[in-house]
């Protein structure tokens, strides 16, 4: 279902009712056969592949050795977009990433992220963005993120003249970032508020927030937040697309029902945490086969889960 579509059925929809099943918005033309679909990132003129490397999992493998091996797997699917965040492992994600993407940053869309709860100012945001390019080896970044917002006070902090999203705007006019974005895991509402400064003028190109079955029916990202990037054409990140497993562990659904669930809606692409090589090459040839829901489909899955709903599944949420 392409974008405007998908704005159609929700405006279409009675007032405090659930959002539709949706397709997702194309997948970026004919592509070869074996290749991960691509999509458009939002308006950012990029095209990237629906499943990205969630760096949290890179850095939390039990070696540097056994990191450069999934992101060498990674790379040899066609995995492009590569995740991180300063404050993963105090930096260790970062740095076993930028160690074994060295001699193909160039080919792949590097993004890591900013987080200081206390702050939210221009110092810290500076000074992890010196650490960051450090540790990934690297002189620029394709996405740089405000990470993790928790609070409507937490936004408005991080929005403000003297906040970190000040900096981040900065650089990207300088040109050391490429595209700027936020994310959010636990409250739909602070996603939303994070628009509203979009809406005023302080605007940015993506944001990243969990999406998967289950939150259709608890504090749910997909029905409120989903609709308003789509309506700005801001770019969509899944995260947290099995509850961080959760969803597969308790026997709710499978890790393939919720890619496919994930990918069926107006999202861009999912970053998924992936320990070992294995998973890489399973996420990606479920990537590869991926076919959109019906709304049939789409319906029959959340049904099922609903009487299994419980916001324990998503703690990112509590």
């Amino acid at each position: 279902m392409q974008r405007r579509d998908f704005l159609r059925s929700v405006a279409g929809a009675a007032a405090g009712a659930a959002i539709g099943p949706q397709r997702a918005g194309g997948t970026g033309g004919a592509r070869a056969q074996g290749e991960i679909p691509r999509r458009a990132l939002g308006q950012t003129g990029l095209e990237v592949p629906i499943l990205g490397l969630g760096g949290f999992h890179v850095g939390s493998v039990g070696s540097e050795a056994e990191a450069r091996r999934v992101v060498e797997v990674a790379y040899e699917e066609g995995i492009r977009f590569f995740d991180n965040a300063e404050s993963y492992q105090n930096g260790q994600a970062e740095r076993w990433m930028g160690s074994a993407l060295r001699g193909i940053r160039e080919q792949v869309m590097l993004m890591t992220k900013t987080f200081d709860l206390a702050g939210r100012n221009a110092e810290g945001a500076k000074r992890h963005l010196e650490g960051s390019l450090q540790r990934l080896q690297t002189d620029y970044l394709d996405l740089w993120q405000l990470h993790s917002v928790r609070s409507v006070e937490d936004v408005d902090r991080a929005f403000g003249p003297d906040g970190a999203m000040a900096y981040i705007l900065d650089v990207q006019r300088q040109g050391v970032v490429r595209h700027v974005g936020v994310t959010g895991h636990a409250d739909p509402a602070v996603n939303l508020r994070a628009l509203e400064h979009f809406d005023r003028g302080i605007r940015f190109d993506v944001m990243q927030m969990p999406v998967n079955p289950i939150d259709y029916h608890q504090r749910s990202f997909q029905r409120t937040v989903l609709p308003a990037l789509v309506e700005r054409g801001i770019g969509v990140i899944a995260m947290k697309t099995s509850a961080q497993g959760r969803l597969a562990t308790d026997g709710i659904c499978t890790v393939e029902e919720c890619l496919r669930y994930v990918w069926s809606l107006p999202v861009d692409v999912a970053v998924v945490g992936m320990e070992r090589p294995d998973l890489v090459r399973r996420n990606a040839q479920t990537a590869r086969a991926f076919s959109a829901m019906s709304d049939t489909e789409l319906n029959a899955l959340r049904e099922r889960i609903r009487p299994r709903a419980a916001i324990e599944l998503e703690w990112y949420k509590a």
